[in-house]
């Protein structure tokens, strides 16, 4: 029996992809800033947002993204998800992995990044209130963008009617 998907999963794959496109975008040789934050892997028992997958070699926009990909949300973000209007304190996670194929079942591999939405507005106002940081592998204390995601946020301007955030849950 063939799979239709879900409106909502047309809607959450969408989201994942325009991030995927985005994040392609950034220079995977960014200078550590300054003034980065840590995080922890607890943002793995928050709420899980969606999963993606982009195989080795289809599409060479994407080279960059190719592995599973995850989205989580804090609880302040999740929910403000309905109204698109992130409170501050909201807090993102697009986590990067590689993965391995066995049977025709894919698996979860190793972390390649992790990258951060951490909503503040008064601190980012020409971002649209969001910082953004990236961490390589398993690094967890150097933030890999520069210039708190302005670079980022050229992509994420065009989710501006929903907060500067391409993913949704319903």
């Amino acid at each position: 029996m063939a799979h239709t998907a879900s409106w909502m999963e047309v809607k959450v794959n969408r989201a994942i992809l325009m991030l995927l496109a985005c994040a392609a975008l950034l220079p995977q040789s960014a200078l550590p800033a300054a003034d980065s934050a840590q995080y922890s892997d607890a943002f793995r028992r928050w709420v899980h947002v969606g999963t993606g997958v982009i195989l080795p070699g289809t599409n060479p926009n994407l080279t960059s993204e190719e592995g599973m990909h995850h989205i989580f949300a804090n609880k302040k973000a999740v929910d403000s998800y309905p109204s698109g209007n992130f409170a501050d304190g909201s807090i993102i996670v697009y986590e990067l992995r590689d993965f391995q194929q066995k049977n025709g079942v894919i698996f979860e591999g190793d972390r390649k990044r992790v990258d951060m939405m951490i909503k503040d507005s008064s601190a980012y106002k020409e971002t649209g209130g969001w910082r953004f940081e990236r961490f390589w592998g398993n690094d967890r204390t150097r933030n890999a963008i520069p210039d708190s995601g302005t670079t980022c946020f050229q992509c994420h301007s065009k989710a501006n009617a929903h907060g500067f955030v391409f993913s949704h849950i319903n």
